[in-house]
């Protein structure tokens, strides 16, 4: 019997070190914590169910996962475990012999370790080969010199990250706090002159250095830079988490700056914990106060030059996309400066695609922009031929409100070429002010409101249950009046209170009922643009060029996949619009066709029966007409005759008009340092607007989300009513009838 035969591969001994720290030269991982693994069955555990059960065993964060080979030293054996590849390999290491034992350990520290090891590998080779005296160093000798000519200034070099490597201009302190902070080494200043650095690390009780490491650092002759004279890059000490004045509040605020721009309202104690956790370092409340105030500082500085180069950024997309609308408006002061007030986007190529390949159906939406850069995103995003989101145009305002929406439809109108709106259906939410902007801009176009915030508020007025949500959506998905009717009928049976809500809310505007034919489009809801924020989310928390950019090369992206797509279809129609015609084609097998003449027919299951024309396209439940897809009675009629249902499909769906959405392509733009100077006023942040009371930190809740485990969810309490009039709103102490 082989010995891969001998040995199971059902269970392993594990032992999990976790709570050390990593020293390099040699490596050590200090003061762990050993929890022992006896015969944990791994034949149905994968790599992730495997991580998922170790931060279990630890009740911590597996950050970064090694294993070492047995009979091994950490240098020679360390493994990574990230991947189901490593996982595989960490399983044949375990099961290499008779007693299935193997080690893990987890780093909590993001060390570098495999660069460690390749370091400690090429010391160990550079020793045994070669031997080399000390240098005398500069500070124990005034006749050492390095002069040499100076670099060609004309040469572009790179940019050299590492903070131990001499860069000209640079500041060597701030080498050395990035290199204390992330590594944890506990460095300070012996000597720290102008024309010298003498850089130690740790100290013993009598205040002498107690670790090899050393570095010895000056100014260069004839050269506006600052070198490093001699290193000795060895530690033998152990991580600190308390760096004392080596890690300043500015150090704190530079590192958090991305987290800050993200969250401007991020609290100290989390600025903290995030420093805790990423750097193992322990920070004063005090100090990380003081790091938001320094970020904050650094981050307006940055805003400043995002807004200065708005005027170069517009003109840069008008360069490279002729014919695209870029507008930038500013607020004047008396003083002739200018504050940013808003911008629109509607590049060439979108809008080209809209007017060739996509039906007249828009849906407009605002999202708030969620990073330090503070306003509203307005969007307007169409629907292709395979009923997928076509992003169309985007503003970036400073508040949502009517004056901004009819700026935003104004401009939307003319570049899609629309006029006064006729022919054109617009889908939002009932926001007021973009009800009025839509009546008052677009006053010929169909103006739909999204069933789904219709229902959100019908909720808030206290009519929930499984049968108010039946009725409801029922009612928004009737396509004739009569059905409409008899849903609506049924909700005032169950509360009268219900059905004068929803027939306030204009039914014309959200029930399939009351929608015009000619679009096309049978949708309730708003949709594609609730899409197009998410897909954006991230982008929304940048300064407003970083944003503009992302969202920029979203569309770009997505034009191009979409027609890369597009062109391996063999067929006429959409998939989407496939998928539906056979999900109907299984269910018109219930339905009986009676022929009436040419091309008419009588389509009946039970006591529902509808009339179809083939000829003219319509059937008596007015879902052919309205969505452009035959329903399932047309489909029914149509499969009686041996016909083809793709046939009988609107021409918006064919896989032509779907080219045509992403025949023209948006063309990519140079870097910032590339883009023309335009000789404008430059541009300032927009002012803050202060709004009127405390701010809120919490966001306002519907009655039906959960507040809380400690909170009473208030959904389905009763209101108070008086046991002597019976009336709501006060008790019997207080009824004014007894008064």
């Amino acid at each position: 019997m082989s010995r891969a035969a001998s040995v199971s591969r059902d269970s392993l001994n594990i032992d999990v070190y976790h709570k050390g720290v990593f020293s390099p030269n040699p490596l050590v991982y200090f003061h762990p914590d050993k929890v022992p693994v006896m015969g944990l069955d791994v034949r149905n555990m994968d790599f992730k169910k495997f991580k998922t059960y170790l931060q279990k065993l630890i009740n911590n964060r597996c950050r970064d996962m090694y294993y070492c080979l047995k009979n091994r030293s950490l240098v020679d054996g360390l493994r990574e475990l990230r991947d189901e590849d490593d996982y595989v390999r960490f399983l044949d290491a375990g099961f290499d012999d008779d007693d299935n034992q193997i080690s893990i350990y987890i780093d909590d520290h993001h060390e570098p370790l495999l660069d460690w090891i390749e370091e400690e590998k090429a010391e160990e080779w550079d020793s045994g080969t070669e031997t080399y005296e000390d240098d005398v160093d500069s500070v124990l000798s005034d006749d050492l010199s390095v002069d040499h000519e100076a670099d060609d200034e004309d040469i572009q070099w790179p940019e050299v990250v590492d903070p131990f490597l001499s860069q000209k201009n640079l500041i060597p302190q701030r080498g050395i706090e990035e290199e204390a902070g992330g590594k944890g080494y506990s460095l300070w200043y012996e000597k720290n002159e102008a024309k010298a650095l003498l850089v130690r690390c740790s100290k013993n009780e009598k205040g002498k250095p107690s670790c090899p490491f050393r570095l010895w650092a000056s100014p260069m002759n004839k050269e506006n830079s600052f070198q490093i004279k001699s290193l000795i890059d060895k530690h033998n000490c152990a991580r600190q988490q308390k760096l004392g004045c080596l890690v300043t509040y500015k150090w704190i605020g530079k590192m958090l700056i991305p987290d800050i721009l993200e969250r401007p309202k991020f609290s100290y104690r989390k600025m903290a914990e995030v420093v805790r956790k990423d750097y193992g370092l322990k920070v004063s409340l005090g100090q990380c106060r003081n790091a938001k105030y320094f970020a904050l500082d650094e981050i307006s500085g940055n805003l400043v030059s995002h807004y200065e180069k708005l005027w170069n950024y517009g003109a840069e997309l008008l360069r490279v996309n002729p014919g695209s609308t870029v507008l930038i408006e500013t607020n004047h002061t008396p003083d002739a400066t200018h504050y940013f007030k808003r911008m629109y986007i509607c590049l060439k190529s979108i809008k080209d695609g809209w007017i060739e390949g996509c039906r007249r159906v828009i849906g407009v939406d605002g999202c708030f922009l969620k990073g330090i850069c503070r306003g509203e995103l307005l969007t307007a995003v169409g629907r292709d031929a395979n009923n997928q989101m076509y992003p169309l145009a985007w503003a970036v305002v400073p508040v949502e409100n009517k004056e901004t929406w009819m700026w935003f439809i104004d401009l939307l109108l003319e570049d899609i070429e629309m006029g006064d709106g006729r022919g054109l259906t617009i889908i939002s939410d009932q926001h007021k002010a973009l009800m009025e902007a839509v009546k008052e801009r677009a006053p010929s176009c169909e103006h739909r409101n999204c069933a789904r915030h219709i229902y959100a508020n019908f909720k808030k007025k206290g009519f929930t249950g499984v049968e108010f949500r039946r009725l409801f959506w029922r009612a928004v998905k009737a396509t004739t009046d009569s059905n409409f009717r008899s849903y609506m009928r049924e909700i005032r049976t169950m509360s009268t209170e219900a059905y004068e809500h929803l027939i306030e809310r204009d039914p014309n505007t959200w029930c399939r009922a009351f929608f015009e034919p000619q679009t096309c489009c049978d949708a309730v809801e708003n949709g594609i643009s609730e899409s197009f924020n998410a897909a954006i989310v991230e982008a929304r928390k940048k300064p407003i060029i970083t944003m503009l950019e992302e969202i920029r090369l979203y569309v770009m992206e997505r034009m191009y996949n979409q027609k890369i797509k597009g062109h391996k279809w063999d067929m006429e129609i959409c998939p989407s619009i496939r998928k539906r015609i056979e999900k109907m084609k299984e269910e018109q097998r219930y339905w009986d066709v009676i022929p009436s003449g040419e091309e008419e027919y009588e389509v009946k299951l039970a006591h529902e029966v509808y009339v179809v024309h083939l000829e003219s396209k319509t059937c008596g439940c007015r879902a052919w007409q309205l969505s452009g897809i035959p329903c399932v009675h047309a489909i029914a009629a149509i499969l009686y005759l041996n016909g083809n249902a793709e046939d009988y499909v609107a021409v918006w769906f064919k896989t032509s008009m779907f080219g045509s959405c992403y025949r023209y392509p948006v063309k990519p733009i140079n870097g910032a340092n590339m883009w023309l100077d335009v000789l404008f006023d430059p541009i300032l942040p927009p002012r803050r607007r202060r709004m009127p009371g405390r701010p809120k930190v919490n966001r306002m809740k519907c009655p039906t989300e959960n507040e809380g485990k400690h909170k009473i969810n208030k959904t389905g309490m009763s209101i108070s009513r008086c046991s002597n009039c019976h009336q709501e709103g006060h008790n019997k102490r207080r009824c004014p009838l007894l008064k």
